[in-house]
């Protein structure tokens, strides 16, 4: 084998990784991500931009009775309902495949893989930032302190706001996109985490707010 094969082998051989990593983060957040439950492994990455519409149908499913039904912060004056979002198949610009999250619209969606109120795990909820109702459009105006109420199969989850992050996307490398997407997976403590876009009149980059249940006294 020439020198200028093994060239090309090695070449490629990135090529295919930069692809499946491509793939593997492509879903933080549409619109402005966890592992394997049993709804299914889904994607690993924070929703895409909102202007990248899927060319999919959406499948988004029925409602369960334990999930999220309806979600107040009333220091940003949001109160909207919470549906079930899954992730669809898409295609890349070079030919791969990848999964991407759907984002509700003029809801706040559930991502059907995260955990329900009141089990431990993460509770994820996304939603678009400037499109399509943008009830998540001043997320990133939450502070530390700050209450979340979340219903749930008949009942009221009080949640306190204890960090809010912004994160750069658009331009970020592979390895800071997978380690923004880390905020929406799985984790064994009690948590709610909201997602979305950054500027509100962009998506360059992704809001994640954590907040963590308030102990009863």
């Amino acid at each position: 084998m020439t020198r200028t094969q093994m060239t090309r082998i090695e070449a490629d051989g990135k090529y295919f990784l930069l692809a499946l990593l491509l793939g593997l983060c492509l879903l933080f957040l549409a619109g402005c991500s966890q592992t394997s439950s049993a709804a299914g492994d889904g994607p690993a990455l924070l929703p895409a931009q909102a202007n990248n519409a899927p060319p999919l149908g959406p499948s988004l499913g029925a409602n369960t009775a334990d999930q999220p039904q309806r979600i107040t912060l009333p220091s940003i004056g949001v109160e909207t309902d919470v549906v079930k979002v899954g992730w669809q198949s898409v295609a890349l610009a070079n030919g791969q495949a990848a999964s991407q999250w759907e984002v509700a619209d003029s809801a706040a969606g559930w991502h059907k893989n995260s955990a329900v109120p009141g089990r431990p795990g993460n509770v994820v909820l996304s939603g678009h930032n400037n499109i399509k109702g943008a009830v998540f459009r001043k997320l990133y105006q939450l502070q530390p302190g700050e209450t979340a109420t979340v219903w749930a199969g008949g009942k009221e989850f009080a949640y306190r706001v204890e960090e809010v992050m912004i994160l750069e996307e658009t331009g970020a490398t592979i390895e800071q996109r997978r380690e923004n997407a880390r905020w929406i997976q799985s984790f064994d403590d009690d948590r709610l985490t909201l997602v979305s876009c950054w500027p509100e009149t962009s998506n360059t980059h992704r809001v994640v707010v954590v907040a963590r249940p308030v102990k009863e006294k």
